[in-house]
């Protein structure tokens, strides 16, 4: 018996790698057919392959959002241009120099050429690509407008990633101020106020009580460094780790929603991001019944999936969707009602595209505006803190010279 590594073809055409402990090459063969595997490449096993398949991986990398982005725009131009489905991905193929985005595209080509349309091929990889897009995808397949339909969700994906990249960008500046400060806060408790405590040696009495508490904080996060570090940053880590759970995000999600300023951050973020989704899905032909469904998949609070899913049922019964939608506290009614005239006047699709138009400009006006705010408010703390401790040093000091004089 020995280790022989295979490289074979499975279900869906995906390549698969792995060892096996058999006798010979004619072994493992038969063995991978009996799984229902294909074999591409049989070698003896040798020492130092898994290290170095696993810094392969680590080359490759992975695929990202951007990635996603740039093949549909590509894909769009390609199709535009007159070449066939896998015409343009053997085009996208030949010219991507990133391995993982290579491989991605010769496996949609060969999904493809075993009969499988572009949005079955798609559904394959539900982590890169949502039902919206290949509902959408879909659509124009069955309606023979692919190039266009690709063009519209680039639309929606730059429209999307622009207010990422806005929200993250802004968030940036009150972070780096958020860490200098808890940086300044530990250089003053670890260097800066230990210099002092063999100046006040002996005048516990005379020193004020302030000043005393801080020579004593200062005292403890010198000896004990790590469980002050594990009291700085163990909460919030114990705190993200928790949001990961299903009951911690479903809590949160009840909380955010009840909080005076994040509620209402949480409520312009969700309004334009659902009826962004709803604009694009139904104008380019998905039902709204289909549509609403999707965007309960969009949306990343869990109330507000549950609304949209009470959302749906109410259309099926024959009901307005705006009626349902307004009054629940979730979304703006200014939007439920113009989405209830958008139904009635048949312009769903317009009509969600416009709230979305202004619940996106509102959120970022909200944004700007708390940044404004969060950037003094920090610089301000930090000035007050390091002020306050500077201050009372000298202040002791001061009184030393007096006493002394």
């Amino acid at each position: 018996m020995g280790l022989y590594d295979y490289k074979a073809v499975g279900a869906g055409n995906q390549v698969k790698e792995g060892t096996l402990d058999v006798a010979d090459t004619a072994a493992a063969v038969k063995k991978l057919m009996m799984q229902g595997l294909r074999p591409i490449e049989i070698k003896q096993h040798t020492k130092g392959k898994r290290a170095s398949f696993s810094l392969d991986r680590l080359r490759r990398k992975e695929i990202t959002r951007t990635d996603i982005i740039f093949f549909t725009k590509q894909m769009a131009l390609l199709l535009n241009a007159g070449l066939s489905l896998d015409a343009s991905l053997r085009t996208l193929n030949q010219y991507s120099a990133k391995p993982a985005f290579k491989e991605f595209t010769g496996q949609l080509e060969r999904k493809l050429k075993e009969g499988k349309s572009l949005s079955q091929a798609l559904s394959d990889y539900p982590k890169h690509f949502s039902s919206m897009y290949i509902n959408i995808v879909r659509a124009g397949e069955e309606g023979g407008v692919l190039p266009s339909m690709l063009l519209k969700i680039n639309e929606y994906q730059a429209a999307s990633q622009e207010l990422r990249q806005f929200v993250i960008s802004s968030s940036i500046y009150p972070a780096i101020l958020m860490v200098t400060g808890i940086v300044c806060l530990l250089l003053l408790f670890t260097v800066i106020l230990p210099r002092f405590e063999i100046l006040f040696e002996g005048m516990d009495s005379q020193i004020a009580f302030h000043v005393r508490i801080m020579m004593d904080i200062a005292r403890f996060v010198n000896s004990h460094l790590i469980l002050t570090l594990i009291f700085l940053f163990g909460p919030p880590v114990l705190f993200v780790r928790y949001l990961g759970t299903e009951e911690g995000k479903r809590a949160f999600d009840r909380f955010s929603i009840r909080m005076p300023i994040l509620s209402d951050f949480i409520r312009g973020m969700e309004t334009s991001r659902i009826f962004r989704t709803l604009e694009v899905l139904v104008n380019n032909g998905v039902h709204l019944a289909t549509a609403l469904k999707i965007s309960s998949g969009v949306a990343g609070n869990l109330e507000y999936q549950r609304l949209l899913r009470q959302a749906t049922q109410a259309l099926k019964e024959g009901r307005r969707v705006g009626q349902k939608l307004k009054g629940q506290g979730l979304l703006p009614d200014l939007a439920a009602d113009l989405l209830s005239v958008g139904e009635e006047s048949g312009r769903v699709g317009p009509v969600c595209g416009q709230i979305a138009d202004h619940y996106e400009n509102e959120l970022r006006e909200r944004i700007k505006r708390i940044i404004s705010m969060i950037e003094p408010l920090f610089i301000l703390i930090i000035a007050v803190v390091a002020g306050f401790v500077v201050i009372s040093m000298l202040s002791v000091i001061l009184s030393i010279n007096e006493i002394a004089g």
